[in-house]
């Protein structure tokens, strides 16, 4: 025994089930600790609300208790008519018993005892309006505390829908910025904002890489100068070979006509000003036969014009969701 207590044979610890049966019922005291902690919140829960009910229910009951009062101070106050009136006439037949004759009735006591007899009646009816009460009192309760807690489901989806749909648009506004698809984002945010327009105008180019504003800036000055060498190479007349020879520093017009070089740096100076729908309309301006040199660039201005332009609609949308 000295031996196995010591640890000297191989395999024997000393005290190691004891210590395993300690561990276990440390853990089991932590685990009732913990669901006596949950249910102590449950039932603070419980108490607060049958609180609330039990002094709505003490109200009206004080009122009921009031008029219950009042009928029957008028029903003793009657008692106590009937019984001085019999009284008055027991001792009207004491004293003059002689006077009495068969022609004597005695007082007529009917509409008395008919009105004791309604008062009666109508306590009873106010008992029973008070129970008839008291039970759609708690039908009422349990209807108000069914929808408060519908309303709080409600209120917490709506919550974690905006609190998605705020992620997921701060999402697609990063791989904008980037100039990268965003389609992950989209779905997102089509859950989170199912029935919103502005949302399903991004479906066409959540899978695109649209070209940011730098980056159409850096690519227009080269479409220019194409699109003013095929205008100089198509130019009817003797002032192409001028435009050939010279480039851009020569040109022949009308004092006052309108130029596809006007549109085209009317066009540059509004892309520099950030301004993408002014600079679309000066490149639908421009001669046909030299818009096809846009096409791509003008497809892409496009979207990324939707783009901003949706991409501000929803964060507006969102600030007056939140403003109460």
């Amino acid at each position: 025994m000295s031996a196995i207590s010591a640890g000297w044979i191989p395999g024997v610890k000393p005290g190691a089930d004891q210590f395993a049966a300690l561990e276990t019922q440390v853990s089991n005291l932590a685990n009732s600790g913990t669901e006596r902690s949950t249910q102590a919140q449950s039932l603070a829960s419980q108490i607060s609300e049958l609180s609330a009910r039990a002094d709505s229910l003490r109200a009206d009951r004080t009122r009921t208790v009031t008029d219950l009062r009042a009928v029957r101070g008028e029903i003793e106050a009657l008692q106590a008519d009937v019984s001085a009136l019999q009284r008055a006439r027991v001792a009207s037949l004491a004293d003059t018993p002689s006077e009495l004759t068969t022609a004597d009735t005695p007082p007529d006591l009917s509409a008395i005892e008919a009105r004791l007899s309604a008062l009666e009646d109508a306590l009873v009816t106010q008992l029973g309006t008070y129970d008839t009460s008291l039970e759609s009192l708690k039908l009422r309760v349990a209807e108000l505390e069914d929808k408060a807690s519908a309303e709080g489901l409600t209120a917490a989806a709506s919550s974690n829908s905006r609190t998605e749909a705020a992620l997921a648009l701060s999402a697609i506004e990063a791989a904008a910025r980037r100039g990268r698809p965003f389609i992950a984002a989209y779905e997102k945010l089509e859950t989170a904002m199912p029935s919103n327009s502005a949302v399903q105008n991004l479906a066409p180019i959540a899978t695109k890489a649209v070209p940011t504003v730098s980056d159409l800036k850096a690519t227009y000055p080269a479409l220019m100068d194409r699109a003013l060498d095929l205008e100089a190479q198509t130019m009817p007349g003797n002032s192409s070979w001028m435009r050939s020879l010279f480039g851009d520093g020569i040109q022949v017009r009308r004092a006052d006509a309108v130029t596809a070089r006007d549109h085209l740096l009317l066009a540059q100076s509004d892309l520099e000003a950030g301004d993408l729908s002014e600079t679309l309309e000066h490149l639908e301006a421009i001669d046909s036969n030299l818009q096809p040199v846009f096409t791509d660039w003008v497809q892409s201005a496009q979207d990324r014009h939707m783009l901003e332009e949706t991409l501000e609609a929803l964060r507006l949308t969102m600030i007056a969701e939140e403003r109460p």
